[in-house]
């Protein structure tokens, strides 16, 4: 009979003696083995850490699963590698065991330093397993830890933490922009594994997220399907193009363009050559651009206001109120009544007219119901009114020589009256091929443009003159 029996572990744990405990860590007893490092597990003494780690080699798979227990209960930057290695535990029992020590209690150590080499030891092993955990460790406080766990995620490959590294992208360029502060270093770190993860196979997860409530996000989902570049692209894309961020919806069609995708005349195409601010091409898509165009309206450029208004008058959009569209598409139609009366809201599409209408004759109407609204243009013509009276006689039926006979009196009366010829000394009027009056001619046969009757563009020291009624250039 043996003159010693086993070590009592109740006796010893009671005393808090871990020297006794770390000495029963080698006793032949298995069950004695895992007694002693269960006790040691609270004690959480660093003496018993080597031993501990030497009994992860144990021939008994409860031992090893209790040394596993006992170096998690533990924690700490020492124990991160040895508990690693157990995930490839031949025993399941102590990879389940093992699972739980680093993806729950590791990834969540109070030491950063050990979060950081925990991420980074997964990531070397490449344990698909450790997806999630890695995925929650990208937005941990510390930076180090941040940046180890994106760059076992892209070591890993899983496609399961591509939104989460998108989120993490814009993320920081939100902090950025609100707080002038951010890690450049993540940014850049996400930004590089997502240059790996983001492939065909990405698509569906890409396609997950450009529901999100953050544009910052969903940019980003965009310009990586763009850059993706395969047809199945096609369809999250052309979602995105109803997105509410202008910037998100033109990023989606240029993606689009880059695959070759073909707009139709339906709201899509509408979409799609609305996000692209091709205002007419919208149109051309039919109704279903009504009210895309209506809804670009008010944040439109004036130039672009001025395409809008020329697609909803090719569309016989009819405004429902008298407002600043309304106004732009009556003057579209040349229904100068109904301009002036919107009032006020007529003002700006009346004074862009006078700049921009593609023919004078409508420049100079803008210009007249400008001035019914009391306001004083500054008109590409010399005398409005003037120029305005001699379109309405010369838009006088000329149905055959006699009528035309009578609107060329009936200028010449205008002109002379309104002292622009002197027919007294032998001037006369000459006439456009429109049958307008250009020029006066003298008895000697010299010709002087009727400057007070013609539009005028100025191009630096040079002065174009227009025929108002047919838009051809009259030399001066």
């Amino acid at each position: 009979m043996p003159l010693f029996g086993p070590p009592n572990i109740a006796a010893l744990e009671a005393k808090r003696d871990t020297q006794g405990l770390i000495k029963a860590l080698s006793y032949k007893d298995a069950v004695i083995r895992i007694a002693a490092a269960d006790a040691l597990a609270p004690l959480r003494d660093p003496l018993a850490v080597e031993p501990l780690v030497a009994l992860l080699r144990d021939d008994n798979p409860g031992v090893r699963r209790a040394a596993v227990s006992a170096l998690s209960a533990r924690g700490g930057f020492r124990v991160v590698e040895p508990l690693v290695a157990s995930l490839a535990d031949v025993d399941p029992d102590v990879r389940m065991t093992a699972s739980t020590a680093v993806y729950r209690r590791l990834m969540t150590d109070p030491d950063q330093d050990a979060r950081r080499a925990t991420s980074v030891a997964l990531g070397k092993i490449r344990d698909p397993n450790a997806v999630e955990p890695l995925i929650k460790a990208v937005m941990d406080a510390d930076e180090g830890v941040r940046l180890a766990a994106i760059r076992a995620l892209q070591s890993i490959g899983d496609i399961r933490a591509v939104m989460p590294l998108v989120v993490v992208q814009a993320h920081e360029q939100v902090r950025q922009r609100a707080t002038g502060r951010s890690s450049l270093a993540v940014e850049r770190a996400a930004s590089s594994a997502l240059d790996v993860l983001c492939g065909p196979a990405s698509v569906d997860a890409l396609e997950s997220g450009i529901g999100h409530e953050d544009a910052d996000v969903r940019e980003i989902i965009v310009r990586r399907l763009s850059k993706i570049g395969v047809p199945e692209v096609a369809r999250p894309l052309e979602a995105v193009l109803s997105d509410r961020d202008p910037v998100i919806r033109r990023s989606a069609a240029r993606g689009l363009s880059d695959i070759g995708w073909q707009p139709t005349s339906s709201e899509k195409g509408a979409q799609y050559w609305a996000a692209l601010r091709e205002w007419r091409r919208c149109a051309e898509c039919g109704p279903a651009a009504i009210p895309i165009l209506v809804a670009a309206f008010d944040a439109a450029d004036a130039p672009a206001r001025t395409d809008i208004v020329a697609g909803l008058a090719t569309l016989d959009w009819e405004p429902e109120a008298p407002d600043t569209l309304a106004a732009g598409i009556w003057a579209a139609r040349g229904q100068w009544d109904k301009v002036v009366g919107a009032g006020e809201a007529a003002i700006g599409p009346l004074s862009l007219a006078v700049k921009e209408a593609p023919h004078w004759r409508d420049r100079a109407a803008a210009a007249k119901a400008l001035a019914g609204l009391g306001q004083q243009p500054d008109a590409p013509f010399e005398n409005v009114e003037l120029t305005s009276q001699a379109l309405a006689l010369f838009e006088s039926p000329a149905e055959n020589e006699a009528a035309a006979a009578d609107r060329k009196a009936a200028l010449d009366a205008f002109a002379a009256e309104q002292g622009l010829l002197k027919p007294e000394d032998g001037e006369s009027l000459e006439l456009c091929e429109c049958g307008y009056p250009i020029s006066r001619v003298n008895s000697a046969g010299e010709r002087s443009p009727l400057t007070a009757l013609l539009g005028r563009e100025i191009d630096g020291s040079t002065t174009h003159y227009f025929c108002p009624a047919c838009d051809t250039i009259r030399p001066a």
